[in-house]
């Protein structure tokens, strides 16, 4: 008497399991794009708060160091006073392996300028294939570049895509910036010069390059183009250093040659989302005549 029962218990125990993970299936991607979307979103906010800092940081000392008043901000780059005290773009790039997490490290950050210390919240590391090997290195996210002067060999610029394929959205046309630049029109030198006739001169005026890419999103083709597809990772582009991600092939949000990033989705190596945090400011020079 009690084994119909108990077969009708059991069934529909294994029915009500069934409809679970049913259910679950169908809310597990919206539960997944919150909780992914949590995470980029601070994230980005993260970066863009600690970009800012830096770059009004980065403003503020060089409007204060003693420069001549005529030295334009080419010239304050140029200058060994400046780059061992405020900031040398050569320092952009932290070896690692030479310098490992611990009191080696602490003591490397230290002694650099003072505006290169400000950008080691936005620095990521990464297995870098150079030339001469794969090194792990601490750096500030773009494409690793090979340098005379930098201490490890290598810098960091940041790519700005200018062009793309209208039904790819694959990237055909960028430039490369550097992490700090001066505040200006393309082509047309900036106001860091004092100028007693100009009142608009004698300006430090910075901008910071960071790209932001997400670990967790798909870049798509924008509206204006007409479609909705995913921009598909471009491997032709770049040099002959590249990222090397910690996913299959390489693949990782800051991965390939030009640190765009390449992510395994849908079947496809696409691009991260990704934004360019171009945070600015403005100080103006306290210069002696």
């Amino acid at each position: 008497m009690n084994r119909p029962v108990k077969h009708a218990w059991v069934t529909g125990k294994t029915a009500r399991q069934g409809g679970v993970a049913v259910e679950f299936a169908l809310i597990s991607l919206a539960l997944y794009l919150v909780v992914a979307g949590m995470i980029s979103i601070g994230r980005w906010m993260a970066v863009q708060q600690s970009a800012q800092d830096a770059a009004r940081f980065a403003a503020r000392e060089l409007a204060l160091y003693p420069l001549p008043a005529e030295y334009t901000f080419a010239d304050a780059l140029a200058d060994p006073g400046f780059r061992s005290a405020v900031y040398d773009p050569d320092h952009t790039v932290v070896d690692i392996v030479a310098n490992p997490p611990g009191p080696d490290l602490e003591a490397w950050f230290a002694a650099l300028p003072v505006v290169n210390r400000s950008l080691r919240p936005l620095m990521i590391t990464s297995d870098v294939q150079t030339p001469d090997g794969q090194r792990r290195l601490l750096h500030m996210p773009g494409a690793i570049v090979a340098s005379a002067t930098s201490p490890t060999g290598l810098s960091v610029l940041v790519p700005r895509i200018l062009e793309r394929d209208p039904s790819t959205g694959e990237e055909t046309s960028f430039e490369l910036a550097p992490v700090l630049e001066e505040i200006g029109a393309p082509g047309l030198p900036g106001k860091f010069a004092f100028s007693s006739s100009d009142t608009t001169s004698g300006i430090a005026g910075v901008r910071l390059n960071v790209p932001f890419q997400s670990a967790a999103f798909t870049a798509f083709l924008p509206p204006d183009l007409g479609t909705n597809l995913p921009i598909e990772a471009n491997t032709g582009l770049g040099g002959d250093i590249s990222i090397v991600g910690p996913g299959p092939g390489g693949a990782g949000p800051y991965a390939g040659s030009l640190g765009l990033g390449r992510l395994e989705a849908l079947g496809l190596s696409v691009r991260p989302f990704r934004r360019l945090i171009a945070a600015q400011s403005l100080f103006r020079r306290e210069v002696a005549l």
